[in-house]
């Protein structure tokens, strides 16, 4: 969020949306693909934590999303969440276009992403993304990064978020392990660092997700904590 924010934002998980991750996961080459296609999402969370820090004032949030993409590789989506109240706003909508495409066993993923908060005034910002993706034995990893550039609305300084994600699943068991680490420096963070451990548990329909999340700053916001989450795509 702004930095005019009493608690700055420093997202989407979530690094990224989680309809951006779903997307990213699906070949954009693959014969059987149709010319367009449709993905949706909807998440309860105990708390809506982005890059560590919580926007729901450690409260439950609603969120969910939708995606249209192209054969070609070529997507647009949009993805919103229930958060504390901002400048008159107690929604997050996130709107992006980009394009994902595969190469060599590896997902590459670019696009630019703005965060608008409807009913509020001077509060869009916006930022760039990109990502690779792959996978070594039964591990799968994202590293990635998003830019803000110079804006009013963040206080005219820009931001530079990086990250790692991983993913292992555990045998059979539908379980799966995850890990995230990301550092952030500028306008929502300085030398700042979140990290967190999971687990997720596929119910066919509906997947249940419990992770610990901590960070290295001193606010009430950024404490550790454990959220439980349930979500389903379609």
């Amino acid at each position: 969020m702004p930095t005019t924010k009493a608690l700055p934002r420093t997202f989407k998980c979530l690094t990224v949306p989680i309809s951006i991750l779903l997307l990213s996961t699906t070949p954009s080459n693959a014969d059987d693909t149709p010319a367009f296609s449709f993905s949706a999402n909807a998440t309860l969370a105990s708390d809506y934590r982005f890059r560590g820090i919580s926007l729901s004032d450690k409260d439950i949030a609603l969120q969910g999303g939708f995606d249209i993409a192209s054969k070609s590789g070529f997507y647009v989506g949009a993805w919103g969440s229930s958060i504390e109240q901002f400048a008159g706003s107690e929604l997050e909508l996130d709107v992006y276009g980009g394009y994902t495409t595969n190469l060599n066993n590896l997902n590459f993923d670019i696009g630019i992403l703005a965060y608008t908060y409807p009913g509020s005034d001077n509060t869009t910002y916006w930022e760039a993304y990109s990502s690779v993706a792959g996978s070594l034995s039964e591990l799968g990893w994202t590293i990635g990064g998003a830019y803000a550039f110079d804006q009013s609305n963040i206080g005219n300084n820009d931001n530079l978020y990086l990250y790692l994600d991983t993913s292992t699943p555990l045998g059979n068991s539908k379980l799966t392990f995850t890990t995230h680490l990301g550092y952030e420096d500028g306008a929502f963070g300085d030398d700042k660092f979140d990290w967190s451990a999971g687990l997720s548990y596929d119910l066919d329909k509906f997947t249940l997700g419990i992770s610990y999340i901590d960070t290295n700053t001193n606010t009430r916001e950024g404490k550790a904590g454990v959220i439980a989450s349930i979500s389903s795509a379609f």
